[in-house]
């Protein structure tokens, strides 16, 4: 009984042209759902529009532990289904030893609500997203994830599968302002900010593009969107640590460290051990003393 749920929602959800879509990963995921497993936690969301009945937003996430050792074959199983249903999706990624670096899966219009991948620190993790065939706008998409890490003989498992509109779509809808620091351009919208193509990584991210990756340019972060803004930061360094920008990135990290109280003992070990690795990466005294007061102040 533990996975009926989430089998019965895969099957309202899976019209005879998505299941042809993403059949294998379906069923990777019901087979894995239905062997010995524990299942630590459940989330299961939908949204439809009420005039029309038509699903705009949809959400399901398992939080599961291995114990058994004849159940993990399951996680290669499901390996090879993405790889399987790889030439019928538009976007399919792959991390290894994830921490920093995690996907928010966007769920509806990614505005109110999305999925995170990859925040078990060491974990691997691998997403796919398809579009709706039934969807003749083809704005909307499924995206389905598997996240995994493997310690002390038990496998922390997450599965999620997302209905939302497309990171293109949405791209399209933003009422986007574009305002010039010193001499680079960033683009603000009303969920927050990216740098244009006038930045110095043309406006690359160390994001998946189905990621949410925004966060306020003012007033309190939490967690999340402290570490989204550092991991930024960190890659923008790590491209060009002895670049002319390189001084102007280091500052901001410092700042983020001086208003760090939302994170918890854990996060901040982790962001200290990453400034450490910055901090090596340069000879500028200057940004070496930034990163050691950085770290510094993650301590208070």
């Amino acid at each position: 009984m533990k996975s009926k749920n989430f089998i019965l929602t895969a099957m309202l959800m899976a019209s005879p042209s998505v299941m042809m879509a993403q059949q294998n990963i379906q069923k990777a995921f019901d087979a894995l759902l239905n062997d010995n497993i524990v299942e630590i936690k459940t989330h299961h969301s939908t949204e439809r529009d009420p005039e029309t009945g038509k699903k705009e937003a949809q959400a399901d996430v398992y939080d599961l532990m291995i114990t058994d050792p004849a159940v993990m074959h399951h996680i290669k199983d499901i390996q090879k289904a993405f790889e399987k249903d790889n030439d019928k999706a538009y976007q399919l990624r792959t991390v290894s030893h994830a921490g920093s670096d995690y996907t928010s899966l966007a769920v509806g219009n990614g505005r109110k609500q999305s999925v995170a991948i990859g925040k078990m620190k060491g974990s691997d993790y691998i997403y796919a997203c398809f579009l709706d065939k039934d969807d003749p706008e083809k704005k909307y998409r499924y995206a389905y994830a598997m996240e995994w890490l493997e310690k002390d003989k038990k496998t922390h498992v997450r599965l999620a599968v997302t209905y939302a509109t497309t990171q293109q779509y949405r791209e399209s809808k933003r009422h986007i302002s574009r305002i010039t620091v010193n001499g680079n351009d960033i683009n603000i919208d009303g969920n927050g900010f990216s740098f244009g193509d006038g930045f110095p990584l043309n406006g690359s991210f160390a994001f998946g593009t189905d990621s949410i990756s925004s966060f306020p340019l003012h007033g309190n972060r939490d967690a999340e969107q402290w570490l989204s803004e550092f991991n930024i930061y960190k890659n923008l360094f790590m491209r060009k640590p002895n670049g002319h920008a390189a001084s102007q990135y280091a500052t901001y990290i410092y700042k983020l460290c001086k208003k760090a109280d939302k994170l918890e003992d854990a996060e901040k070990k982790m962001v200290a051990a990453e400034i450490k690795k910055l901090k090596n990466k340069t000879k500028d005294e200057f940004i070496q003393e930034l990163f050691d007061m950085s770290v510094e102040r993650l301590k208070k």
